[in-house]
């Protein structure tokens, strides 16, 4: 069984995040079973290009991730395995806590040889727990935001293998034509509940308590509104929030205006958007490739189109990425470096990993044969305007009271939305200066 679309959605914010987590339980709930992969007689997957050679090696390789990944990863690494002469042994940990497991247990001596998880590169370099991976020329085959994204210091520590942003699922027999503006399709979709035709004309699931900013995020970002400004070199500054600016601002009111129409709840939940979506019951659903394989298999007709802005700029989701990182105290390094740089950067490999996941490949190539699925090619298309999520820790005390001010004021509680869009900013403030 695929995630709940709850750890998808987790799985691109910051690892180990308590505001991340707050958002709503993982998906693969198993801790620690380990189940190891068995030699096969097939033959291994091909480079895609030239990733620097390693020489032949042998023994053991630990690797943890979630159950999700557990199960799409295994059968794909074991030819590869049996032709170097490796036993793999993949470790089911709980989504939730994974990162904050293998950043304490790296030290200890404790750790796998390889993680399988969303990136995180600055959060694990900081604390000293991945060791850098030399990629050559294979480097400029990937996604270049994508290397961005497991780059820290102009080295690489990681290789990616997915690209993810979130998209607007259409029902086409409720909702034939694509909606230009987020009005616009409130005004259909409140049509087709008026009808009966309908039960929400809108679903974005979010979390009672804890909202959703990371699918809030397209509505915002058509407002003009980020989360940090960036220095003379292009990179995030923590000490440059501005959140709160007027484009910040005007989102908060127009927020507050959407969840007193009804257009937004966070009552509404990632389960039962989706399952509202699946039904027929909702004609528009934000999210991401991790639910395709639900939709398709629940029968209804859809398009994936661009999220309609509601600030009359393009809303620009966030883009996150899973990639597979080297232990720094890996007990076996020169294998863990093959697995980086031979098996990590086969086409046949990421297309392997997309059969399953559905997700579109990090590597170039890769894209490239699975482009012709109409649903790839939309989402790389809308990707194509996505933003990154800032990959600097302070983004860490940003999620928790973000997402709350954001339920807040979509229920009409605390007072004033500027003023508590305000007093968030400057709360964040406080909790990045005491580090």
């Amino acid at each position: 069984m695929a995630p709940k679309f709850k750890s998808r959605i987790l799985g691109t914010l910051a690892i180990g995040s308590a505001a991340a987590l707050a958002l709503a339980g993982c998906g693969s709930s198993s801790s620690s079973s380990s189940t190891p992969s068995t030699p096969a007689s097939a033959a291994p997957s091909a480079s895609a290009s030239a990733a620097p050679s390693a020489p032949a090696t042998s023994g053991e390789l630990t690797i943890w991730t979630e159950d999700y990944y557990v199960k799409i990863f295994e059968p794909l690494v074991k030819p590869w395995a049996d032709k170097n002469g490796l036993t793999v042994t993949f470790v089911t940990k709980d989504f939730g806590q994974m990162g904050d497991q293998f950043i304490a247990a790296v030290p200890a001596g404790e750790g796998p040889d390889l993680f399988i998880t969303p990136t995180g590169t600055n959060k694990f370099v900081a604390n000293g727990v991945v060791a850098p991976v030399e990629l050559g020329d294979a480097a400029a085959g990937f996604n270049p935001v994508s290397i961005e994204a497991v780059s820290n210091g102009g080295k690489i520590y990681g290789v990616p293998f997915t690209v993810e942003n979130i998209a607007l699922y259409r029902n086409t027999e409720l909702a034939p034509t694509a909606p230009a503006t987020f009005d616009e399709m409130m005004a259909a979709g409140d049509a087709l509940v008026k009808s009966g035709k309908a039960t929400t004309a809108f679903a974005i699931g979010q979390d009672p308590k804890g909202g959703n900013p990371y699918l809030l995020m397209p509505f915002q970002s058509s407002f003009g509104s980020q989360i940090f400004a960036m220095d003379a070199d292009g990179n995030y500054d923590p000490n440059k929030l501005i959140i709160d600016d007027e484009a910040g601002q005007a989102f908060a009111s127009w927020l507050a205006t959407s969840g007193k129409s009804g257009a937004l709840s966070p009552d509404l939940t990632l389960d039962i958007a989706l399952q509202d979506f699946k039904d027929g019951k909702a004609p528009f659903l934000v999210t991401g490739p991790w639910d395709l394989a639900g939709i398709k298999e629940s029968g209804v007709k859809y398009a994936i189109d661009p999220i309609p802005s509601a600030g009359g700029e393009i809303s620009s989701p966030f883009v996150g990425f899973y990639g597979v990182y080297a232990s720094s105290q890996s007990k076996n390094p020169l294998a863990a470096s093959l697995f980086l740089t031979d098996f990590m950067t086969s086409v046949d490999t990421q297309v392997g990993i997309w059969e399953q996941a559905k997700n579109p490949p990090a590597l170039t190539a890769a894209l490239d044969v699975v482009s012709a699925d109409p649903d790839m090619k939309a989402f790389g298309a809308i990707g194509e305007t996505a933003v990154q999520i800032p990959p600097i820790p302070a983004m860490d005390q940003v999620w928790g009271p973000w997402g709350e001010t954001e339920v807040l004021i979509q229920r009409g509680q605390g007072g004033d939305p500027v003023e508590l869009w305000k007093a968030m900013a400057e709360k964040i403030r406080a909790a990045i200066a005491k580090g």
